[in-house]
């Protein structure tokens, strides 16, 4: 599934410049629409996880995602492109929500972190394999191509679904409310992701342009060293935290993004941009699985779909945001000067998250421990 989805995340942008001819400030709208999409369900979608159950709320998102995948064919303008995107965003905004929540069912609480992490091992061979895969099916422009492999692979994927026994876990309370909706215990979490999560809106619009416009070839191999700096992080990652706990994990993966993203804005070689793809990823592969677990682990198991929906929203807030507002830098600036403020942006939520969210996480940790005492 995340194989189909992430063929099309750096070369959509090229469709739309190359066969729709519209502007790199129009690039953004790609992937914040789909983003924007999937922010604005997934809080609905933690509800019905939680009120419902898991499987039969994740089987239909995935039934109508891997159905939409065949619509790209019809993508003759920039507007019925966006339209798909944005009923794209619905579904994986409730798969994404869904999967994460089943397996944090699955885990043990012990080792919540560890096992968070080898699921997202999954996600992060996707992010290495198939955006390189993608590029490489499209070719020269073979749009038909890519379109099709990637149905086929979302049909492979629902059916495996299919056949994955997963938790009968629900609240049956039913009725809609706010508060069902979202977890306000993981809201200061919520905003370090937010803003954590604008450098990766910038590369996931960005980055095969950039390495067009430095005239860098084999481009699309910087997800292939990103993940490997991803799975390379989430190897140890979840060991660590459950044992030594975030803080420490936190601070060091913030500050390697940073180091990546400004390395990333003086490259000129092919080299340097693989070394700032591993770094990069290292810091997403620290920091992803730490704070979900940390959101995880300040509310109960039947509030595992609302506090995954609340965790998830954020970050395609900060990507419908960061790839919008982003993509205006990018115009006029340049991608480069993009990438280094991008670096500059993440000093905020480091900041933040020491002053305001450490001792938060604490408090509300040792209560629900008191309280399952």
């Amino acid at each position: 599934m995340a194989a189909a989805f992430y063929f099309l995340l750096p070369t959509l942008p090229v469709y739309a410049v190359n066969i729709l001819d519209v502007n790199k400030n129009q690039v953004g709208y790609i992937i914040g629409v789909y983003a924007l999409a999937a922010l604005i369900i997934r809080p609905f979608s933690g509800y019905v996880l939680d009120a419902y159950g898991r499987r039969s709320v994740y089987l239909w998102a995935l039934g109508i995602f891997t159905l939409l995948m065949g619509f790209y064919h019809l993508a003759g303008n920039f507007y019925i492109l966006l339209l798909i995107r944005m009923l794209h965003g619905f579904t994986w905004g409730t798969i994404t929500t869904g999967g994460s929540t089943i397996a944090a069912d699955l885990t043990p609480e012990s080792r919540r972190a560890e096992g968070i992490g080898y699921f997202g091992m999954a996600m992060a061979f996707s992010i290495a394999l198939a955006p390189y895969a993608g590029d490489q099916i499209m070719g020269q422009d073979n749009f038909f191509n890519l379109f099709t492999v990637a149905a086929i692979v979302s049909v492979a994927a629902f059916l495996l679904a299919l056949m994955v026994k997963m938790p009968n876990i629900k609240s049956g309370e039913t009725k809609l409310s706010l508060s069902k909706m979202f977890e306000k215990r993981v809201n200061r979490l919520a905003l370090v992701m937010f803003m954590g999560a604008f450098p990766y809106a910038a590369i996931i619009s960005f980055i095969s342009i950039y390495s067009d416009e430095l005239g860098i070839k084999q481009g699309g191999l910087f997800f292939i060293f990103m993940a490997l700096g991803v799975i390379l992080a989430r190897v140890f990652v979840g060991k660590v935290m459950d044992k030594k706990g975030p803080n420490g994990l936190v601070l060091f993966g913030i500050l390697i993004t940073i180091i990546g993203l400004f390395l990333m804005s003086y490259v000129v070689s092919f080299w340097p941009l693989m070394f700032s793809g591993v770094l990069v990823g290292i810091g997403n592969g620290i920091i992803m699985p730490t704070v979900q677990t940390m959101a995880l682990n300040m509310v109960p198991t039947e509030r595992h779909g609302a506090a995954n929906a609340t965790f998830f929203s954020a970050v395609d807030l900060g990507i419908g945001a960061g790839s919008i507002s982003l993509g205006y830098i990018a115009e006029y600036f340049g991608i480069a000067v993009m990438f280094f403020i991008c670096g500059i942006i993440l000093l905020l939520p480091l900041l933040f998250y020491f002053i305001f969210v450490v001792k938060h996480y604490e408090f509300h940790v040792g209560k629900l421990s008191q309280a399952n005492a």
